[in-house]
């Protein structure tokens, strides 16, 4: 858990200074934890444990320039040749934005994805977030991701990966948010022995909660 805090800590500060310091007049920013109940392709076992925690922190400059950092994370004995963890940090403008939480926006991104003791990739990704507001306390959101190139890792080559999720968000207290979604990761590649294309998938629920002002 203590390294699952030091990440987290590190992912919140990211969003802080990427963005220029003349945009942070207005500030929006929110920041909580959640637990990703993801089934798999080659999943062994299915369950809630601290392996399957993760967080993300996000802040918004005057309603136009945001950025996201993101830790999804399954159990490593859970999975064989689908990653066991994805960190994404995306940033992103609004392209549409009529209010606080109905809006288009699209940006560039970076993410890795790690696949136990075999190591890591990662590569920038094309990134993308709709929200619609239902009523003043929830809205609904869809967000993605695309990573085209992101190298090769023992067996596999010419891997890249496809994120998409979709869920709702409800604000039961002014400064908390509670959410629930869908997630669905995907992982393509070529196998460096066959030469054929493969893919590994991750989805299932995702659901948690944080802080925002």
């Amino acid at each position: 858990m203590l390294r699952l805090a030091a990440r987290l800590l590190l992912l919140i500060l990211f969003t802080v200074p990427v963005l220029p310091a003349s945009a942070l007049g207005s500030f929006d920013g929110e920041a909580g934890i959640f637990t990703w109940v993801a089934d798999t392709n080659d999943y062994i076992d299915l369950g809630i444990n601290t392996n399957s925690v993760g967080g993300y922190a996000e802040g918004w400059w005057d309603h136009g320039w945001g950025a996201r950092a993101s830790l999804y994370r399954v159990a490593e004995d859970d999975v064989v040749m689908a990653p066991d963890e994805q960190i994404v940090i995306d940033i992103t403008h609004r392209l549409l934005s009529l209010t606080d939480n109905t809006f288009l926006a699209a940006g560039l991104g970076w993410e890795q994805n790690r696949f136990g003791a075999e190591g890591s990739v990662s590569g920038l990704r094309l990134a993308g977030e709709g929200r619609l507001g239902v009523l003043g306390a929830l809205y609904i959101y869809g967000a993605g991701g695309w990573a085209p190139n992101m190298g090769g890792l023992g067996l596999r080559k010419d891997l890249s990966s496809i994120s998409v999720e979709a869920g709702a968000v409800i604000d039961p207290l002014p400064f908390l948010s509670l959410r629930v979604a869908w997630r669905y990761h995907i992982t393509d590649y070529t196998g460096d022995i066959t030469g054929t294309r493969a893919r590994e998938a991750n989805y299932g629920l995702v659901f948690g909660g944080g802080i925002h002002w």
